[in-house]
């Protein structure tokens, strides 16, 4: 019972989709529950898929891929890419690190928020509508996995930069190396069973999601000392370009 109080509690604090329910929950639920990431990217990857196989049957594919990667931010409130704007603005800021943090804090976007949300909307969707359709099915579902996973990494090996506060201090920091393996082996489960691409490919992908994870995790730590629950919504975001990415040039 435990672990499904956990998995529902990541369900509502990640996505927008309602589940009535009312948990007594502890911070240590928050840590010990990122397990679970990569199976809340599947939920919305097959939401997508559904998404776009309807509006499919009666719009052209170009139109249903837009709709698909709109539903994509409705699902999640839009929680990471608005964490991709406030990184940007505040890495990109040429200030101080204090500054840096404030500036991420800020509830205002800059000119490199908006640069970033612009340009990761447009690669996605043109990378997607230039994907084979056979093959688009595959982008959404295994993308938000990946992009999920990708911030396991982040949540073991890395420390708070406010010091435990904010969204992220929730997870930062609190994340086992077990949580990490059975998430990896998670992520690894759903590209082998439900998607047809080879499983060299997942495996490449999910080594990809990793790296990512940690490359980008490293650079963040060392501009600001550490993760926010901003830098965590950068990562998902720039992984899930990645492998939308990957299926565009594996499909030509």
């Amino acid at each position: 019972m435990k672990e499904l109080k956990r998995f529902v509690l990541m369900l509502q604090f990640m996505t927008r989709i309602p589940i009535p329910i009312s948990l007594e929950v502890d911070e240590d639920d928050f840590g010990r529950g990122s397990k679970y990431f990569p199976i809340i990217g599947f939920i919305l990857g097959l939401a997508l898929y559904f998404t776009y196989y309807m509006s499919q049957m009666e719009l052209p594919d170009e139109i249903s891929v837009i709709i698909a990667v709109a539903m994509s931010y409705v699902l999640t409130g839009s929680m990471h890419i608005d964490g991709l704007a406030d990184t940007f603005d505040g890495l990109f800021s040429a200030k101080s690190r204090e500054k840096i943090l404030e500036i991420m804090k800020d509830s205002r976007i800059g000119t490199n928020g908006v640069l970033a949300i612009l340009f990761m909307v447009l690669l996605k969707i043109f990378f997607l509508a230039n994907t084979d359709p056979l093959y688009i099915p595959v982008a959404l579902i295994i993308a938000p996995v990946m992009g999920r996973l990708a911030m396991l990494p982040a949540l073991v090996f890395s420390k708070s930069a406010r010091e435990g506060k904010g969204l992220g201090g929730l997870f930062i920091g609190k994340v086992k190396y077990m949580d990490m393996i059975i998430g990896l082996a998670f992520a690894l489960i759903i590209g082998f069973f439900f998607s047809y691409v080879s499983y060299a490919d997942i495996l490449f992908m999910t080594a990809a999601a990793l790296m990512s994870g940690f490359i980008i995790t490293a650079y963040i730590q060392w501009r600001i000392g550490g993760m926010t629950g901003d830098t965590l919504g950068s990562i998902s975001e720039i992984t899930e370009l990645i492998v939308y990415a990957y299926i565009f040039l594996w499909a030509r």
